[in-house]
């Protein structure tokens, strides 16, 4: 799929971090985005920058370029209400970025609880959300008859373990394969990709020990993962992982 003014698209997680670069991104590109977050405040500020770099694609188009809508992804009818939402807006989906995701809040080794807001919790947000939001997303793509693009979120953990947080390396693990077996919907037109990067400087990337991020060989600059999107992703004619690291940082 070429990237083009008029197409459109739900980021997932779009308030911050990966998800708020890839919105800014695509709205480079004239693309109209739907911002899907908690965090209300930092979501209506990604959309408003999304419309403001959009006026230099579109005029008078009698619907805004860019929405936020508030939404918990743990919630099925919240994200079918987002999903409405889009569509009944931008009249289809061309492009679905599955990003929101969360750390455990509690480490797994002292946690006596019953997961409910610990383990259970970041499974729901990071695997079920993202199995849940694909699964809308190829629904409305195949209703429309015409070719789309999904995007999960995966990460460097779901390739290899994670010792101090062994439930999101859990989940992300749970993303890749979950994301390579729906490979077939390639020949239906839809072509479903996960992105698994090492440490970035987000939120999230900060809350971990600087000492393993330096083992890791740093942080992976923002744009190198916006690059493994918009150069791999969306014109490549196979459906892929992409795994960013600091290794290919000057290809």
């Amino acid at each position: 799929m070429e990237l083009k003014p008029g197409l459109s698209a739900l980021v997932t997680g779009g308030a911050s971090g990966i998800g708020r670069a890839l919105s800014l991104a695509l709205a480079g590109k004239g693309v109209f985005v739907t911002v899907v977050d908690f965090s209300e405040e930092k979501g209506k500020e990604v959309a408003a920058l999304v419309e403001k770099e959009n006026a230099k694609f579109h005029s008078n188009l009698g619907f805004p370029s860019a929405m936020f809508i508030r939404c918990d992804v743990a919630n099925t009818r919240d994200t079918a209400a987002a999903f409405e939402k889009h569509v009944a807006t931008y009249g289809g989906l061309d492009i679905c970025i599955n990003g929101a995701g969360i750390s455990n809040p509690i480490p797994f080794p002292k946690d006596q609880t019953d997961g409910t807001r610990s383990w259970r919790f970041t499974l729901d947000v990071n695997l079920i959300a993202v199995i849940d939001c694909t699964q809308k997303a190829i629904g409305i793509m195949q209703a429309a008859k015409k070719p789309g693009v999904i995007i999960n979120m995966g990460s460097s953990a779901g390739l290899y373990p994670m010792y101090n947080d062994p439930i999101y390396s859990a989940s992300k693990g749970g993303v890749v394969l979950f994301t390579r077996s729906l490979t077939p919907y390639k020949r239906k037109g839809i072509r479903i990709n996960v992105l698994c990067p090492e440490f970035v400087q987000t939120e999230m990337g900060l809350k971990v020990g600087s000492k393993f991020i330096d083992l890791m060989g740093g942080f992976v600059p923002m744009e190198m993962v916006v690059k493994g999107i918009t150069l791999q992703m969306f014109k490549s004619d196979v459906a892929l992982i992409v795994r960013v690291t600091l290794l290919f940082q000057n290809l």
